[in-house]
């Protein structure tokens, strides 16, 4: 009996080269390959508890998604789930430099594609550079998950004819291309029409229908129009933060009080918190109820 080890993953055949002596009646020697067909046995994916993100019953090492990486070179993806930066394209716990959790959208974690690896059983990974400036791993290389399930471009490669202004703190326009010479903000929530798209280096820009720039970050802008909540009702008795993270109480607003929302943003764990006139309240629908 033949025992065959380390078969690499997909493989649909193994050929064994066998090297045969006669000594009767004459001694002579011959090579013989034999090609031994595999069958695909259909097998349920199963989630690798050192590299599954506990929000998702697939995991991001997972060696079903073989094709060749989408994000070209030098481009930027941002991740939508949980994953891991790797010290090599083989992922393990040992290997995991660090997570990055799953974040709301415009906090995403991003990364910048530098080159292409495969594991050792032909996973492709994308080796990627953290460019997250406000992130302790910033400017950290390693390997992250090629899966669209997990990560995508960060920017926009598509023209959208509107798109909503979603970055807590609004964006700004620019006369260059270049993002040089402001010449409005616009506020979280805005609505605006895009003309173009063109691209600037790594990245791209909305082209406004008055000639101005803006970004194209998903982070920040999202394609079509958002729907915002301008009004909310408490429906029991609510309080007021100076910040997103709920740490510096201000005051308590009775059940049934009709608070104006400015816009919304999260915190630390990624609960929404919508902002108004003095600071942060809840958008617990259980507490607050949306009336406009």
């Amino acid at each position: 009996m033949l025992n065959i080890v380390n078969v690499p993953t997909n493989a649909k055949e193994v050929k064994i080269r066998v090297v045969v002596v006669c000594h009767s009646p004459s001694s002579s020697t011959y090579t013989q390959i034999y090609t031994i067909p595999i069958k695909q046995k259909a097998v349920t994916p199963t989630t690798s508890t050192a590299d599954s993100s506990s929000n998702s019953s697939s995991s991001e090492s997972s060696t079903a998604d073989t094709g060749q990486p989408k994000a070209k070179k030098q481009s930027v993806i941002y991740a939508t789930k949980k994953i891991g930066l790797y010290n090599t394209p083989n992922f393990s716990a040992k290997t995991r430099q660090a997570w990055y959790p799953k974040q709301p959208r415009i906090y995403r974690p991003m990364f910048k594609v530098t080159g292409y690896a495969k594991s050792t059983n032909g996973t492709p990974r994308y080796l990627v550079k953290d460019v997250n400036r406000e992130s302790k791993t910033f400017g950290r290389t390693g390997y992250v998950t090629t899966r669209s399930a997990y990560v995508s471009p960060a920017y926009y490669q598509q023209k959208s004819g509107k798109v909503t202004v979603i970055a807590p703190h609004g964006i700004n326009a620019y006369q260059k291309q270049n993002f040089t010479q402001k010449v409005n903000h616009y506020r979280q929530g805005q609505v605006l029409t895009v003309k173009k798209i063109v691209r600037h280096n790594l990245t791209t820009r909305y082209v406004l229908e008055d000639g101005s720039y803006i970004t194209a970050n998903k982070k920040n802008a999202q394609s079509g129009r958002v729907a915002m909540a301008t009004k909310v009702r408490t429906k029991t008795t609510v309080n007021l933060y100076r910040d997103v993270n709920s740490k510096h109480h201000l005051k308590s607003y009775r059940k049934n009080t009709v608070i104006v929302i400015k816009g919304w943003d999260y915190s630390m764990n990624g609960a929404k918190r919508y902002r108004v006139a003095s600071g942060y309240i809840t958008a617990n629908t259980k507490l607050v109820k949306v009336i406009k």
